[in-house]
């Protein structure tokens, strides 16, 4: 298949094949009998390659890569052993979808297999700077890398395109662990496992380049032994969580004087906060009044009380419990526009408003600096976890809560909390937060509340394991939600590269199963075709060289999907036929002409798709991302148990606390202003219960 070509030369450019005229040679040679091993760099980690031979034959193959993902790395690994018994040698096909593991696998068997022929002379390292790129989450990573005297002298990433506020933290601490421990196997960031195997990949190729030794470079650092000390501490408030929710409550807590102190169990601040596009819905801003100009009062974008009756719509009867009166968007929205005007004045960047003849089209909504999925998100999430520093708070990274105190009155008086380094805390305060994420990582949980998703990879923070769910049921809150659909965004198969707004700005349609389109383009409405087995969990967005343009810059938002192209996900096919019959999709032609008639009738969200030259094809899934149920809460992020009453001492916001919308019986749309503002509500609440 065309695809399959496309994907093996992409693949060459960051890990080096193992050629078929090698795996015939190695055929004809004898072998030492034994088990050998060799290791590789695959996705997320090394990948094992253990052979077992007799005197002429691969007898046995196990290949371990704990790190690869489990929905793609792992089911590529069981077909790989089987191919490679089959073949007895490397010549496998690279599995679609599973290309970084696939090579690592092959290069791990060659090295392996060169061992048990005898092959391993000794090889020594060429002094000199090798620059080496590897595709890391969001694109070409470059990394240089100096050899001396038969050792990594120094190792930098020259330039990136990771997502702030996750890669970053993986591209500024691996290469001086890979340094100090002259070691591809240091430890990964927790939260930025992508970029931190990228950049090994990298460096595993700069010692290939080098004349050396892979394997050489995969002793594993000797462990350090924590020692064990109990911590306690008294603060005014702690913070189970230093996300989206936990960060905003933290600075706006510190800013106004109160002892601050948060658990984060990963490595790093920010949770979902840098993945998310850095649009707020808010309504009443000082910055929006002065742009507006009284225009702002006649436009939903910028009105709590027009936003919310135009929305109206949106409530279902069946899970409507005020009348369609909304009243949790409508405290978000009053507590929005005070947060906006802050966030300003503590030097958080927001884009210009408007939309301008040939500019972006932003239209009035503040969207994060430099722009939408282009890093803003994760620069605010910096700022405000470096603020709550500043400010006298601090913020404890990889070391998760694992339970809440109470004054066996019904009150939650504190929190323990258990670190990798040792340590564990007791700490008492008089108000304690909940901000832990959802549970989109509990594969129990998931079989538990939601059974017909339990079996999906969800496309999210690997934290969010349902802690804090967990946590508050144990003191008597109740949960709410847990019953709702949920959404899915589009997403490169394989890779998982986020898509989400692929169908908001690359004209095209979205088919699955043999070629049909996929009607309901909104979050929900791809999650549910994904649940649809008529589908058969096949999925393809076509456009065609307009939609390529738009795929590398939206002139909409600003945004670019441009590494698509460069990991070969995009693929153009010389007509709609060929790609009919390579991908399997009779339908599609039918649904192309569809899709070009709603578009001569003029009617809303058609594009016309031009054929005449070919077509470009990218296999996309649709990937569920988060959980909408949690924590029952009021609208002052209060935890409130089964009868309605608060939890004194106890709050809680973001997707611990589920969706906003899903509260007022709408459907979940706003994740991210919802978690930002309710941890600024959350805060105010506990600021004047303290007084």
């Amino acid at each position: 298949m065309r695809l399959h070509r496309i994907l093996c030369i992409v693949a060459a450019t960051s890990l080096a094949l193992v050629s078929c005229e090698t795996s015939m040679e190695s055929r004809a040679k004898t072998y030492t009998p034994g088990t050998y091993v060799g290791t590789a760099m695959g996705l997320g980690g090394p990948v094992e390659v253990r052979v077992t031979v007799d005197g002429s034959r691969i007898v046995d193959v196990t290949i371990e890569g704990d790190q690869e993902t489990a929905t793609i790395g792992g089911p590529a690994i069981a077909r790989l052993r089987e191919g490679i018994i089959a073949s007895q040698g490397a010549e496998v096909d690279v599995v679609s979808g599973a290309t970084r593991t696939s090579e690592a696998v092959k290069e791990a068997l060659g090295a392996a297999l060169a061992e048990a022929r005898g092959d391993n002379a000794a090889r020594v390292l060429t002094d000199g700077k090798y620059v080496t790129k590897a595709m890391g989450h969001e694109g070409t990573l470059t990394v240089a890398t100096v050899f001396r005297g038969g050792a990594i002298e120094s190792c930098r990433v020259i330039t990136h395109e990771e997502t702030m506020g996750i890669g970053n933290y993986a591209v500024a601490r691996i290469p001086p662990r890979i340094v100090k421990e002259q070691s591809l196997a240091v430890d990964v960031v927790s939260g930025a496992t992508i970029t931190t195997g990228a950049i090994k990949s990298a460096v595993a190729q700069a010692i290939k380049d080098a004349g050396g030794d892979v394997a050489a470079f995969q002793k594993e650092p000797e462990p350090v032994l924590a020692a064990k000390e109990l911590v306690e501490r008294k603060v005014d408030v702690v913070i189970a969580g230093a996300g989206t929710a936990g960060l905003m409550a933290g600075a706006r807590l510190a800013e106004q004087g109160k002892s601050v102190l948060i658990f984060e169990k990963q490595d790093i601040p920010g949770g979902a906060m840098p993945m998310t596009y850095g649009g707020i819905l808010s309504s009443g801003t000082q910055v929006g009044a002065a742009y507006g100009q009284g225009r702002e009062k006649k436009d939903p974008q910028w009105n709590k009380d027009l936003l919310l009756e135009r929305i109206k719509f949106l409530v279902q009867p069946e899970h409507d419990r005020f009348e369609k009166a909304q009243p949790y968007k409508a405290a978000m929205l009053e507590s929005s526009g005070p947060m906006v005007d802050w966030m300003r004045d503590i030097g958080i960047g927001f884009m210009p408003m408007g939309k301008f003849e040939g500019g972006l089209q932003l239209g009035m909504q503040p969207y994060m600096a430099p722009g939408v999925y282009q890093g803003g998100a994760g620069y605010a999430a910096m700022s405000l976890a470096e603020r709550i520093g500043v400010k006298g708070g601090t913020i404890v990274y990889a070391t998760p809560v694992v339970s809440l105190k109470t004054d066996g009155k019904g009150r939650v008086v504190g929190l323990r909390a258990e670190g990798e380094d040792g340590k564990s805390w007791d700490v008492t305060a008089d108000a304690v937060m909940l901000a832990t994420g959802g549970f989109a990582s509990n594969r129990e949980m998931l079989a538990e509340y939601y059974p017909a998703y339990k079996d999906f990879k969800f496309n999210g923070v690997s934290g969010n394991t349902g802690d804090g769910i967990v946590m508050g049921q144990a003191v008597g809150a109740a949960t709410e939600c847990l019953d709702r659909p949920l959404g899915a965004f589009p997403a490169a198969y394989g890779s998982n590269f986020e898509l989400a707004f692929i169908t908001m700005t690359v004209p095209g349609i979205l088919v699955a199963g043999e070629g049909s389109v996929v009607a309901d383009s909104s979050h929900v409405g791809i999650g549910n075709a994904r649940l649809d087995p008529a589908n058969k969990d096949r999925f393809f967005y076509v456009f065609d060289d307009e939609g390529a343009e738009a795929m590398k810059k939206s002139m909409t938002y600003g945004l670019s999907y441009a590494s698509v192209f460069e990991r070969g996900e995009a693929v153009r096919y010389a007509s709609v036929k060929e790609a009919s019959a390579e991908l399997g999709l009779p339908g599609l032609q039918v649904s192309l002409e569809a899709n070009n008639a709603n578009f001569i009738a003029k009617k809303p969200r058609s594009s016309y798709i031009e054929t005449r030259d070919g077509v470009w094809v990218i296999r996309i899934v649709p990937s569920f991302y988060l959980t909408t149920g949690g924590l029952a809460i009021d609208t002052r992020a209060r935890v409130l148990d089964a009868s309605g009453s608060p939890i004194p001492g106890l709050y809680a916001a973001g997707d611990v606390a589920g969706s906003i919308e899903e509260k007022d019986g709408s459907v979940y749309g706003y994740g991210f202003p919802s978690a930002l503002t309710y941890g600024y509500i959350a805060a105010e609440t506990i600021v004047r219960a303290g007084r």
